[in-house]
């Protein structure tokens, strides 16, 4: 049986690889991973190639039918290197049940799933504490929130206002949130080293530490999931997305529809910008509410710049024609992507867990007119905001701005421009 090669998640790999590459420098002699879903080792030959002092990877996939071209990779590619290589056929689900049963760990579990199928509980199990969960998710209808009762089921209960202008970082985000308080459950702490979104597919991919509850945020550090997962609302009237900090009693409980005391229609989940100016109950002013999602950075620096050093040494920062040429449409360099993810990791925008698409700031009379992004991104920055390219979306825009400051911000832009071309 013949399998196939998605060029489209090359760079995915690419990714994966240098995060791996960069947590085993000097901290792991004698690596292991798991593949759960090998199909033609694709993965494992460019852990094999690029990771060194990989000790030995395990693949496994549900269709046994791909047994000769596995094989084929491994001898050719991986066991050709020195590298330990096994195979096994059958559901992800099983096997990692089987290697929890006999203690087996491993310090890389990487699952490259179909779907909305969750295999977070039982990849979790198997990783050894301190090592990375590479996890993915291709259902862009749940998450995106175009199959409501998929999404619930899939990810915890979720919900995602659909048709917004930020929901690939929602859906991402309640990816993230989902697999943490997965962990959490576990008593682990999980967090994200770094977060991918492709639009082919669409594909989510996120690499995850994975520590012992407690180990890296004290003694209450499972508990510490509770403040890192949480649930947006965006308001349609003024384009903002804010946190909600009320208790979540009053954003699904029994408080969504009590009266207020003056007779009216409880406002738990209204606009903190538009409620004071709308009438009580004015539905324009009330949130669309997405969660529970992950509220934290979706990038750790850290590993991010360290991913970067790995690339540069290896070669895979250079943007010739050739390079370019390989490229797939649509898709960041590989440098362009990682410079995106340390932008995206600015403390500064760790609490603003959204984007603003370029063309909607000129909707509904918002801006004169959006001058280029990243001319805007400078302005912002020269304001003393923070301001970044969003990697989930070309025309995104991530800012710790309101909406009215980002389209003031631009006005001033455009104004300035016009003068130039005036004076010219």
């Amino acid at each position: 049986m013949e399998t196939f090669y998605r060029a489209e998640s090359a760079q995915a790999r690419d990714a994966a690889v240098v995060c791996v590459r960069a947590w085993t420098r000097g901290a792991r002699d004698g690596t292991t991973a798991l593949d759960a879903t090998a199909a033609s080792g694709a993965r494992a030959v460019r852990y094999a190639a690029v990771v060194p002092g990989l000790r030995s990877i395990a693949c496994n996939d549900v269709n046994e039918r791909v047994r000769e071209v596995l094989e084929e990779n491994l001898d050719a590619h991986v066991r050709s290197r020195g590298v330990e290589a096994t195979t096994t056929f059958a559901d992800a689900q099983r096997l990692f049940a089987e290697k929890w049963l006999e203690g087996t760990t491993y310090d890389v579990v990487d699952v490259d799933g179909f779907g909305s199928a969750n295999f977070t509980d039982g990849a979790l199990r198997v990783v050894r504490y301190g090592g990375l969960f590479y996890a993915t998710a291709t259902d862009g209808r749940a998450l995106c929130g175009q199959n409501a009762e998929r999404c619930a089921t899939a990810f915890g209960n979720a919900v995602v206002a659909p048709s917004r202008p930020s929901v690939n970082e929602t859906a991402l985000r309640v990816f993230i949130g989902d697999v943490v308080r997965r962990g959490a459950a576990l008593k682990l702490d999980v967090s994200p080293v770094f977060s991918l979104f492709h639009g082919h597919g669409p594909v989510f991919r996120v690499m995850f530490r994975v520590d012992k509850g407690g180990s890296r945020y004290g003694a209450h550090g499972v508990d510490d999931a509770s403040t890192r997962v949480g649930f947006i609302g965006y308001c349609d009237a003024c384009g903002n997305t804010e946190i909600i900090k009320r208790p979540l009693i009053d954003v699904f409980g029994h408080n969504k529809t009590v009266e207020d005391a003056d007779g009216g229609e409880g406002s738990s989940l209204m606009c903190s910008t538009c409620a004071p100016l709308a009438e009580s109950g004015a539905r324009s002013a009330r949130l669309a509410v997405s969660g529970p999602l992950w509220i934290g950075s979706l990038h750790d620096r850290e590993t991010v710049d360290a991913m970067r050093d790995e690339a540069d040494a290896l070669g895979w920062l250079s943007d010739d024609e050739e390079d370019a040429s390989r490229r797939v449409k649509g898709q960041l360099s590989l440098g362009d992507l990682l410079d995106a993810f340390r932008a995206e990791a600015d403390p500064a925008l760790a609490r603003s867990p959204h984007y603003f698409r370029t063309d909607e700031l000129g909707r509904k009379g918002r801006a004169k007119r959006v001058p280029p992004r990243d001319v805007l991104i400078t302005a912002l920055r020269a304001e003393g905001f923070a301001a970044a390219r969003s990697h989930l979306d070309p025309r995104g825009l991530k800012t710790n701005a309101s909406v009215s400051q980002v389209v003031e911000c631009a006005n001033r832009v455009c104004d300035a421009l016009d003068e130039l071309e005036g004076r010219a």
